[in-house]
């Protein structure tokens, strides 16, 4: 059957209806062929029960770079490269006292592993080694000394905070 038929035919606004009827009719097809190739994705299954916490999982827990709950650091401390550093005892900065090496830092302090013991409360002066002649040492209070195999590790705190251009400076 033509469309001059149907418009010959005395049916009312054909030429209107006739393209939007042929419209609707291709387009539900279309629908139907999608919903009938269209497989629904499975139903995620619902966890029975939350995760453990890491450190109840596992033997190798750290709580310096995983925290802990009772973690009273205000700023998250970051390992990385060792960086050697002088280290010179109060203001002495013409002669340091010894070297050592930073092996994690924050924006609030360093570890260093250092071959000498030093006391809490001790003002240490850094400067790493491979700083320009022109860079300041920078001053730290040490807050806590522990011995390891070879030497001790001190956990420093940074007087007044370095830029951040001499912080970067220590890895």
């Amino acid at each position: 059957m033509s469309a001059n038929m149907l418009l010959g035919s005395g049916l009312a606004y054909a030429e209107v209806w006739l393209p939007l009827l042929v419209g609707m009719v291709v387009g539900g097809l279309c629908l139907a062929t999608i919903r009938l190739f269209h497989k629904p994705a499975p139903p995620t299954p619902t966890p029975s029960a939350p995760p453990q916490p890491v450190w109840k999982t596992s033997q190798e827990y750290d709580p310096f770079t995983q925290g802990s709950a009772t973690e009273q650091r205000k700023a998250h401390r970051r390992a990385g490269n060792p960086v050697e550093v002088f280290v010179a005892v109060g203001e002495a900065t013409t002669t340091p006292s010894t070297r050592g090496w930073v092996v994690d830092r924050s924006v609030g302090g360093l570890g260093l592993n250092v071959s000498e013991e030093f006391k809490p409360g001790t003002r240490l002066q850094l400067l790493p080694v491979n700083a320009a002649g022109v860079t300041p040492w920078t001053e730290v209070e040490v807050k806590s000394c522990r011995p390891m195999k070879n030497g001790f590790e001190i956990g420093c705190q940074f007087v007044r905070q370095p830029q951040w251009s001499v912080l970067l400076l220590f890895g």
